[in-house]
């Protein structure tokens, strides 16, 4: 056979092996496999699943989608949340009262659960509070107590306590710790009133505040079971907490 005519014959022959290969892979990749491999994975209960589906992937392992939150169904002394959820309690009032019951316990999810939640709630535990003689530790103020307080001259003034309120927090609950230049700091919720009726939460580095400047005010982790606030009597309702003016939020009540 001449050389020339082989040639031909093979180069030929080449390429109908390509287009045959060609054509094989180019369906090999339509075709929905229909056999999975016999491998199993072990879910966080116990129990194993298997590959399925045309890409042979894992089943769902039971229980991966939260079922939906039970109402009454958590809190301390009772039943737990289910998988994917938190027991976490409500924001007390603003105003709590000797003998109201504390807030109730509810199933959240956990994304949300884990956000600090800002109630509208007051001073920290162990706040001093401005009075004639000795200053009173926030928690212990009771009705009749006398404090200091700024009438609507802006002069200092000794107040009657009016109103005292306890509120229980979340576990989740932040404050801001507010550091004024002059060394004087407090610890207290972010929607508490300023002088000017401000939240705290608004002030910001270098701002003048009681005198002084904000040398910083960040957001940290609360680390008591409650928050205080009072009300004088005195028609600007102000008073000094930790040695800084403050507004109440019981003001008009």
């Amino acid at each position: 056979m001449p050389r020339k005519k082989l040639i031909v014959i093979v180069a030929v022959a080449l390429l109908a092996l390509a287009g045959a290969a060609f054509a094989y892979f180019a369906v090999m990749k339509t075709v929905t496999p229909v056999a999975c491999t016999l491998e199993a994975k072990l879910c966080p209960d116990g129990s194993t699943v298997g590959r399925q589906g045309p890409k042979c992937e894992f089943a769902p392992c039971p229980g991966t989608t939260p079922a939906p939150a039970p109402s009454g169904t958590c809190g301390p002394d009772q039943g737990t949340c289910p998988k994917g959820y938190t027991c976490i309690q409500h924001c007390g009032p603003p105003l709590v009262r000797e003998g109201d019951a504390p807030p109730t316990w509810y199933c959240e999810t956990d994304a949300i659960a884990a956000q600090p939640r800002m109630c509208p709630i007051c001073l920290a535990k162990d706040t001093r509070i401005g009075a004639p003689g000795e200053d009173i530790l926030v928690q212990d103020l009771k009705v009749g107590d006398r404090v200091w307080s700024v009438d609507t001259d802006g002069e200092k003034i000794s107040s009657r306590v009016k109103l005292v309120t306890r509120t229980p927090v979340p576990a989740t609950h932040r404050v801001v710790h507010l550091v004024l230049a002059d060394g004087r700091e407090l610890w207290v919720s972010p929607d508490h009133p300023t002088v000017s009726g401000l939240r705290v939460g608004d002030l910001r580095t270098g701002e003048a505040y009681d005198g002084s400047v904000v040398a910083s005010a960040d957001l940290v982790p609360y680390w008591s079971e409650a928050t205080y606030d009072l009300l004088p009597d005195s028609k600007t309702g102000l008073y000094w907490a930790d040695g800084i003016l403050m507004g109440s939020t019981l003001k008009g009540r």
